[in-house]
């Protein structure tokens, strides 16, 4: 049930009263919902219910389409309509909506032009864009300036179709006529059309005879706004190449809409005229999958609904696209749906199988009207955008691109939105519909300004040099590997911030992966192993473990080529070693661990050395081996204290504390835990502070001191939390709720464990999330006083796990 409609004084006046009626036919018809009506009327609901809320008289197709739902005689409330109409203008002396215009005094025995071509035959969708169509034009208040509703978005979005659309359903609304005139901005076969020719087309359809048009085109255009003032009719202009072919069409009283459709913005429009905007962009699957079951039919659909969804997928809800696609289908009296499915999946031929033999309205021709029309640096990065496999794009990268700087990128770019040719799903970002890509790599092929190789390697570089310098600000203390420096053409990011550097690392992953996979295509060894390195830390805060071992795998690969530089093929099997742990896959990540000591015993390499001890400590820890782990943490604390490394000190000191508690020596462990703790305040090492902190939690907690735990795992959460460390965090709150049970603290355990198991399914850790559930489900045992015992940290990842 809806809420109740607010009360309608039928004495309020007409319209109040016609409101009124239409409610009473509404009950009288059984009272359906404005949802049921809607689907025979083929209006929202919302446009049905504020027709009959009193606020304002609606339009007559509105209020017939109201009526047909409801089984009304719609001639006998036509009659209704015109009468509350008149009274309306009369009390008023005008009408406020552009879409109901009052007739005023204007020429006498004018003709009435019914220029609009037919619709589209099985049009579907887009119903919250006609609705903004006609709340845009009702809601304009000013007489004195054009009603302007500007349609735009790229080629084969169905604007027209939408425009036209919308005109079908309000017809009744213009009984004086409707203009329209296709402007041919982007015709392929031929240039723009001259508003003069348009306005004279005009002219002519309003009765002028060509004796009678005035030479000079501003007397034309003049004499145009005086035939059309005070007449109730449409205007529409399709297919505008710019605001200058636009002006001289428009009426001079914005009781007249005019309906504007362009591959372009139309900002001029806006700006002098305060045109509204609606940007049409791909369908909505839904509505892109009843186009397509209108167009060759449910059955058919309902027949073969994988190929269906196949052609939906690679059609990317392009409304032009998918009805080439049935035009093709249909041609082919009782071929299988599959098969136009299998011409579609073939990327090389995918823009063929979308074209109209013997037609200029092919895919391919709707685009290259878009690109003739772009400046040369324009097309050259279009092309070049093309050429690479990243679905989305900075403005900084696509200046690395180009070759070009920042600020002259964001104009190519800027132009590139205007023409639709690319869209942005964030400020500063530019994405591609992937047949607008396709068609952007057929002109990659062709030779223009700086090869697209040279283009791809500065995209490549600009990626990778970003890459090792938002690394540095995740984990400054990490000793780095060597980088060369940037290319001189090549202007990589800075970053101000652990922040920062997150959050491009975020926005990025997806092409920073994609650079990877080709790196490993071209057997880019040096890329590869550096890669897998730089992104490790970023991916263990992000809890992104199978895609660092798959990395760290293909580093793994690429170790043979690395002739000559052994401390590269130490950090590789270091690498997958502790890839191998996090995972759980113990054994294996042993094995190569183990490889990275005895490495780093034939170099004689004492640093290495250490830590390898460490990692295997660490790796010992995790398949619950405390006598190995201690054995290890020891030698690597004692090395390290050798060579006077603090932080390395510290880290060690962390694993030896979680090998005691492995072992059950809780006060040896609580000792190496605090040593960490006061190396770490002492040289600003926050992520082992954070890991000192839950291991004193874990031993507070076990030698029955739940308030000190408490207080230990909540500052781990501050930590990991300011640093979006959000795999640690997810771990320090399970244990947190085990703190706030053992206070008797229900409530808060109950939401530090919604908490924690909303951050595991985040990660796709199900087994620990799992596990936090079964312990929500039973929280009557736990409210009882049935404590439930804590995991071991065994069971839970440390910071120190992280190799260098």
């Amino acid at each position: 049930m809806g809420r109740p409609e607010r009360a309608v004084d039928p004495a309020a006046g007409p319209v109040a009263e016609f409101a009124a009626r239409l409610r009473d036919l509404r009950q009288s018809a059984g009272g359906p919902s404005y949802r049921t009506m809607a689907r025979a009327a083929h209006y929202s609901a919302a446009t049905l219910a504020r027709a009959a809320d009193g606020s304002a008289l609606p339009t007559l197709d509105v209020a017939l389409a109201y009526v047909e739902a409801c089984g009304g005689d719609s001639a006998a409330w036509r009659e209704q309509w015109r009468h509350v109409s008149t009274a309306r203008r009369g009390a008023a002396g005008r009408v406020t909506s552009p879409m109901v215009t009052p007739r005023l005094k204007g020429p006498v025995g004018l003709p009435t032009p019914r220029q609009l071509p037919a619709g589209t035959q099985h049009f579907s969708g887009r119903e919250e864009e006609l609705e903004r169509i006609s709340s845009q034009l009702s809601t304009h208040r000013d007489e004195d300036s054009a009603a302007v509703t500007t349609v735009c978005g790229g080629g084969g979005m169905g604007k027209t179709s939408l425009v036209l659309e919308w005109a079908r359903r309000h017809t009744a609304s213009f009984p004086d006529g409707q203009l329209y005139v296709n402007l041919r901005g982007f015709d392929p076969g031929g240039p723009p059309l001259d508003p003069a020719t348009a306005l004279q087309g005009f002219l002519q359809a309003l009765g002028m005879s060509q004796e009678a048009i005035p030479p000079d085109p501003d007397a034309q255009a003049a004499l145009y706004r005086s035939l059309v003032a005070g007449r109730r009719m449409l205007v529409v202009l399709d297919d505008a190449a710019d605001t200058r072919q636009v002006l001289p069409l428009l009426p001079g009283s914005g009781l007249i809409p005019v309906l504007v459709t362009s591959r372009r913005r139309l900002d001029g429009l806006a700006t002098t005229h305060g045109a509204r905007r609606i940007r049409l962009d791909a369908l909505p699957s839904a509505d892109a999958r009843t186009l397509l079951s209108h167009r060759i039919g449910p059955q058919r659909v309902a027949a073969e609904p994988a190929a269906a969804e196949e052609i939906l997928d690679r059609c990317g809800g392009l409304p032009l696209a998918l009805t080439i696609a049935a035009a093709r289908w249909s041609a082919r009296d009782g071929f299988p749906l599959a098969d136009l499915a299998a011409e579609l999946r073939d990327e090389s031929a995918r823009l063929d199988a979308l074209e109209v033999e013997g037609s200029m309205v092919g895919l391919r021709a709707a685009l290259e009207c878009s690109y003739r029309a772009l400046s040369e640096p324009t097309a050259a990065l279009f092309a070049l955008l093309g050429s690479v496999p990243y679905p989305e794009i900075s403005a900084e990268a696509a200046a690395a691109l180009a070759g070009q700087p920042p600020q002259t990128a964001g104009a190519l770019l800027r132009e590139l939105d205007d023409a639709h040719l690319v869209t942005q799903p964030a400020p500063g970002r530019y994405r591609m519909h992937d047949l607008v890509r396709l068609y952007a790599a057929e002109r990659g092929q062709v030779p223009q300004g700086p090869s697209a190789e040279a283009a791809r390697a500065r995209l490549a570089e600009f990626y990778l040099q970003s890459l090792f310098r938002a690394e540095r600000q995740l984990y400054p203390q990490r000793a780095a590997i060597a980088v060369p420096d940037p290319a001189a053409d090549v202007d990589p990011l800075s970053f101000a911030g652990t922040p920062e550097a997150l959050s491009w690392l975020d926005t990025e992953y997806a092409n920073l992966l994609t650079l990877r996979q080709e790196a490993v295509a071209r057997g880019c060894h040096e890329v590869v192993w550096k890669m897998a390195w730089a992104l490790m830390t970023y991916r263990i805060r992000r809890g992104r473990m199978r895609d660092d071992l798959a990395s760290w795998r293909d580093a793994l690969a690429a170790a043979p080529h690395l002739t000559g530089q052994p401390e590269a093929v130490y950090m590789v099997h270091c690498g997958y070693g502790g890839a191998c742990v996090r995972v759980g896959r113990h054994a294996e990540g042993l094995d190569h661990l183990v490889r990275a000591k005895v490495l780093a015993e034939a170099a004689g390499d004492v640093f290495s050395l250490a830590e390898a001890h460490f990692h295997l400590a660490v790796a010992w820890h995790y398949a619950d081996d405390g006598c190995r782990s201690m054995a290890h943490a020891l030698q690597a604390l004692a090395l390290f204290r050798t060579i006077g490394d603090p932080v390395w000190i510290g880290l060690s000191l962390n694993a030896a504390a979680r090998s005691a508690i492995g072992l059950g020596a809780l006060e040896e462990a609580r000792a190496h835990a605090q040593a960490a703790y006061v190396l770490a305040r002492t040289h600003g090492q926050t992520d082992a502070e954070a890991e000192s902190s839950v291991n004193l939690g874990y031993i507070a907690q076990q030698t029955g001191d739940p308030a000190s735990a408490l207080e230990h795992f909540e500052h781990a959460v501050r930590i990991h939390r300011k640093r979006r460390n959000v795999y640690f965090e997810a771990d320090v709150l399970e244990q947190l709720g085990y703190a706030h049970v053992h206070l008797g603290q229900t409530t808060a355990a109950r939401q530090a464990w919604q908490l924690a198991a909303e951050s595991y399914r985040g990660q796709w850790r199900l087994a620990e999330a799992e596990r936090v559930d079964h312990l929500l489900s039973d929280e009557g045992r736990w409210r009882s006083g049935a404590l439930p015992a804590s995991p071991t940290l065994s069971g839970i990842l440390c910071f120190s796990v992280v190799p260098t």
